[in-house]
């Protein structure tokens, strides 16, 4: 092409070679603006994926349809040899867009982006009690790990017992937390109170370009997160909190009841949404941190969710005989109160319904109510308590006026921490797997009822 730069050349050859490696065809340079090139940035950054994404194209024999040709391997020679030396030009000339590979439910573009094989999961706040199980998980799952939290004694030794390299710093140290996060893909941020850490760890993860995943189950965090939604879809990356308990099963039945309720009455509008909980003994252990976040909750108040804004209501004794009752699917017809739980906020990025409320027994509130108030706690339950553990869910969508509609499902799952590890390992290898949505997503909103099977998870739906 007349007045081709080095670029130009560099940039035309990597489209090529990115085409054909995910299409098994070659990409006409003529059509080179019609690509959209977030990826390409990292890629060039990269040079491990530069060199292996290259050495498979020239071992390529040239037999199979759309191979490159001979031209075209003499131009992705001329790539490697050149791409240390153009790559800044390139990053600061390529348009960062979206790699539009397929889009989702919402109309939003799913992204697929080549696994950056230097680039693994940082864990801040891995010597946590939930922390810990994660993190240990992960290197069990074989995942690329780094440890790393404030007390640089605690995470040394968290790191010398996993087997996994670590780093300390505070969230107040921006140029040290900007470090860390820049040499990881995802970042899971497990310390709380969240409340007071979400925003270094995601402002860090946009400037530095790593996917964004919490554990965290406040209200106000996830609605906070949620402004962050424009800039992180523009960048191409996943900002999703409420990865753990607080909020995957109450999430996906609430996806999943929500749905159900479209497909069976389409000409009627799903306006109220109630999700009730339950567990069992061992099911309502609570960690040292979870107690310190309860304890430092607000009293005498609920938060729900009206005509799509999360409010706030004076909580008001009511007798035993006027609550609620919930059977969970299992006959139980336990008595229940309103709870404040983030599904407040969550359910309504994932299913749209403006009117959201959230029950727990009475006995499972009496149960954490024992650990809070237990003067001596212990970290959080055991491996034979979290394996013992179990949780019960219910969820009922309906809708208002006259011709009154609604659908209802329970859902039954493993112990609050034990699903809390498992489906943060399950997303972080889908991320991994280059399986994500850009921009800010609820766990059901980013993968739907497939964390049903991942993490253990039964329905009657």
């Amino acid at each position: 092409m007349a007045g081709e730069t080095e670029t130009d050349r560099v940039t035309a050859a990597m489209v090529a070679l990115l085409e054909k490696k995910h299409k098994g065809v070659k990409a006409p340079v003529d059509v080179i603006d019609k690509w959209t090139l977030l990826a390409l940035q990292q890629y060039f950054e990269s040079q491990a994926y530069l060199n292996s994404m290259l050495m498979s194209s020239s071992e390529d024999d040239g037999s199979a349809e759309g191979a490159v040709g001979e031209s075209e391997a003499d131009e992705a020679d001329e790539v490697q040899a050149s791409t240390a030396c153009a790559a800044k030009d390139a990053r600061a000339s390529i348009p960062i867009q979206a790699l539009k590979v397929e889009d989702d439910d919402e109309g939003r573009p799913r992204q697929k982006r080549e696994a950056r094989d230097d680039r693994g999961v940082l864990i801040y706040g891995a010597t946590g009690y939930t922390g810990r199980l994660i993190s240990k998980a992960c290197r069990d799952a074989g995942l690329d790990v780094t440890v790393a939290g404030r007390n640089a004694a605690s995470v040394r030794a968290l790191a010398l017992e996993l087997g996994l390299p670590s780093v300390s710093f505070s969230l107040d140290n921006e140029a040290a937390l900007d470090e860390a996060v820049g040499r990881a893909a995802v970042v899971v941020h497990c310390a709380g109170p969240f409340a007071q850490t979400y925003s270094a760890v995601v402002e860090s993860c946009l400037r530095k370009g790593a996917h964004y995943v919490d554990i965290n189950g406040e209200i106000e965090v996830i609605e906070a997160i949620s402004k962050y939604a424009q800039e992180a879809e523009e960048k191409g990356l996943m900002l999703l909190p409420a990865a753990g308990f607080d909020v995957v099963p109450s999430d996906t039945l609430a996806h999943l009841v929500a749905e159900r309720f479209k497909s069976c009455y389409p000409a009627h509008f799903p306006s109220k949404l109630e999700i009730f909980f339950h567990y069992n003994d061992q099911g309502a252990l609570i960690s040292r941190g979870t107690k310190n976040v309860m304890k430092g909750g607000k009293r005498g108040v609920y938060y729900e969710r009206q005509d799509g804004k999360v409010v706030e209501i004076p909580a008001k004794p009511t007798p035993l005989k006027e609550r609620k009752r919930c059977d969970y699917g299992r006959g139980l017809g336990l008595t229940v109160k309103q709870a404040n739980m983030a599904d407040v906020s969550s359910a309504y990025f994932s299913t749209g319904i403006p009117n959201i409320k959230c029950f727990m027994s009475d006995i499972a509130s009496m149960r954490q109510l024992r650990c809070v108030l237990a003067k001596d706690q212990t970290d959080g339950p055991d491996a034979a308590e979290n394996e013992e553990g179990k949780s019960f869910l219910f969820a009922t969508v309906s809708s208002d006026g006259k011709s009154h509609r609604h659908v209802s499902a329970s859902l039954a799952c493993p112990a609050p921490y034990k699903i809390t590890y498992v489906a943060v390992v399950w997303i972080l290898q889908e991320i991994l797997q280059e399986n994500f949505k850009a921009g800010f997503c609820t766990p059901a909103l980013a993968y739907g009822d497939a964390l049903v099977g991942a993490c253990g998870m039964k329905h009657d739906l």
